[in-house]
């Protein structure tokens, strides 16, 4: 009987791994975690397709970008008046309000008319001198010269005082309006020819180039043309709006013509500016029925 001889295994010896590396392993086991380094197996996973990428971290040492605080236009007598000027119309309502004290409040429910004007007319532009009350005053008054217009055209020119209070820590506040002065702009006079003007300078305002068109002489309408287009003449200057008009005279010369002196008032918006508005002439003549602007200068 033939036995197979099987040989002997020996036991594999692993190399043992000296005192001070084993040491050395083990603490990078434990730091590692707290360092943020992923051990093997627990990588991140990639985020899912179509994901939203995560805001990078800001760089160490620097803060995240603050948003400016909205500031009290009270903080001083200037930046209140503004505010009072720019929101004296009804559908600003809220804004006014805001920068009226207690007092002021109470005379606005009692009688609008005085800030906001009547129905029809209402605040084109205005004009002051910055409010410079003396270090430590608690009032100022401002003198305000302010045009009220019915349709774009200048009806009324006002003077009125504007009294700016605060407590002693508080913001600026308008606690009075009293108008010293009035002066009534509009044009009473019917003169033939005034309609036609009135509808042109209205189109003037309003930038409406094909309201003016049909108002224009085809002689004034050419000349117009070799001089850049209608554009060019209800265009208002760069950084200002169309705010009113004003009729200053109307002359009529004969029975199918008239000369009228107008004032064209542009203002920065929301900014004073001058009332007077920039002198322009304009001459009338009748064709057959209707009245057109045969010159503008």
């Amino acid at each position: 009987m033939s036995h197979t001889i099987v040989p002997s295994r020996r036991p594999r010896r692993f190399p043992v791994m000296p005192q001070p590396l084993l040491r050395f392993a083990a603490a990078l086991l434990l730091i590692a975690p707290a360092a943020g380094v992923p051990l093997r197996g627990q990588e991140t996973p990639p985020p899912p397709a179509g994901a939203p990428e995560e805001a990078a971290p800001p760089p160490a040492g620097e803060d995240a970008p603050l948003v400016p605080q909205a500031t009290d236009p009270g903080e001083t007598p200037s930046g209140a008046l503004a505010l009072f000027m720019t929101s004296r119309d009804y559908r600003t309502i809220r804004e006014l309000k805001s920068i009226l004290t207690a007092q002021a409040k109470a005379a606005y429910d009692h009688d609008s008319v005085a800030y906001n004007g009547r129905k029809g007319v209402r605040l084109a532009a205005w004009d002051y001198k910055e409010p410079a009350p003396k270090p430590g005053a608690l009032a100022v008054t401002s003198t305000v010269r302010s045009l009220w217009d019915e349709q774009g055209e200048a009806v009324e020119q006002r003077t009125e005082s504007v009294r700016l209070q605060r407590e002693a820590t508080g913001p600026w506040r308008v606690a009075g309006l009293t108008k010293s002065a009035s002066e009534n702009l509009k044009l009473k006079d019917a003169i033939p020819g005034v309609t036609s003007l009135r509808m042109l300078l209205r189109a003037w305002r309003q930038q409406d180039q094909q309201a003016a068109r049909s108002l224009l002489t085809d002689a004034l309408l050419k000349r117009l043309d070799a001089k850049g287009g209608l554009a060019g003449l209800l265009t208002p200057p760069e950084g200002k709006r169309h705010a009113a008009f004003r009729i200053q005279s109307f002359t009529p010369q004969g029975t199918t013509g008239g000369v009228a002196k107008v004032g064209l008032v542009d203002v920065p918006p929301g900014r004073p500016g001058p009332l007077e508005g920039t002198p322009r002439t304009l001459t009338l003549v009748k064709r057959g029925s209707r009245w057109l602007i045969d010159d503008w200068r």
